[in-house]
């Protein structure tokens, strides 16, 4: 909230500026009367549109912060974490509430054995507080960032869910994927060792801003380790670069149905695989 009064104080200096650089632009003297009268009417026009503008743009980002702390609130008695909970804005790197009860009650109806992620965060907290709902299952959470980790790690040990969680701290190097040469987590030791298939699959990294189309390898990477009924989650599925991932994707030798789920902000897209005993 102290975040959106800023960007209201700081949108409000805006129109006073506007202001003053029209004042300086149309001096009283200059023009007949009924020019200036025109002018004027102009200016007071374009300076409500500018207004109006931003106070939609401030309504449309306090009604997302308050359908995110509703949806949150909604789901505190389910997640019965004690200590302190991590955010869920609708800001920065957190899942925003609304992902947070979609994914709880995900993790709820399908209690999948094995979740695997990428990147780590507030969701991580949600996967093993909604596994330990269900009593079984773990999430193993990939993250390159030492700082981020540890983060994450910290809110695990506050609402006493580590157990359910493995953190895997792992860098990113360059691998080629077809004609691709993408930084991507280096997950040869885990996959060798990991005799779990995965239920669910939440790309969320690496980052965007490191490289276009920096979670491509997502699939190419765990496709053969995917139960029969897999489903994948992508993050922020209206952006440029997944819906271009998912175009690529589909010219890889899987099927898979893409549901974008627009009612979530970002609007995560529901990848359903079909069972393939063949992989």
């Amino acid at each position: 909230m102290p975040q959106l009064i800023a960007s209201v104080r700081e949108r409000s200096g805006s129109i006073d500026a506007a202001v003053q650089n029209r004042a300086v632009e149309s001096p009283a003297a200059g023009g007949t009367v009924e020019e200036q009268l025109s002018q004027l009417q102009k200016d007071v026009a374009s300076l409500r549109a500018l207004v109006i503008a931003q106070n939609e743009h401030a309504q449309r980002k306090l009604r997302a912060s308050l359908s995110s702390a509703v949806n949150l609130i909604s789901l505190l008695p389910h997640l019965k974490i004690d200590g302190v909970l991590p955010p869920f804005s609708h800001l920065g790197w957190e899942i925003t509430g609304e992902l947070a009860a979609f994914l709880f009650h995900l993790i709820r109806r399908r209690r999948p054995k094995l979740v695997f992620e990428l990147g780590s965060g507030s969701s991580t907290i949600l996967f093993a507080a909604a596994l330990r709902a269900n009593g079984m299952g773990r999430v193993i959470s990939v993250e390159h960032d030492p700082e981020h980790r540890r983060r994450t790690a910290q809110f695990l040990q506050d609402t006493e869910l580590s157990d359910w969680a493995a953190l895997v701290e792992t860098p990113l190097v360059e691998q080629r994927f077809g004609s691709l040469d993408l930084q991507w987590y280096d997950l040869d030791p885990l996959l060798r060792g990991m005799s779990e298939t995965i239920d669910i699959l939440f790309v969320d990294g690496p980052p965007g801003r490191i490289q276009p189309l920096s979670r491509y390898p997502a699939l190419p990477v765990l496709k053969p380790h995917l139960s029969e009924q897999a489903i994948v989650l992508v993050d922020d599925g209206r952006r440029d670069d997944e819906m271009r991932m998912v175009e690529l994707w589909r010219e890889l030798d899987i099927s898979f149905d893409v549901e974008p789920l627009s009612f979530l902000p970002r609007s995560p897209l529901l990848l359903t695989v079909p069972a393939n005993p063949n992989w």
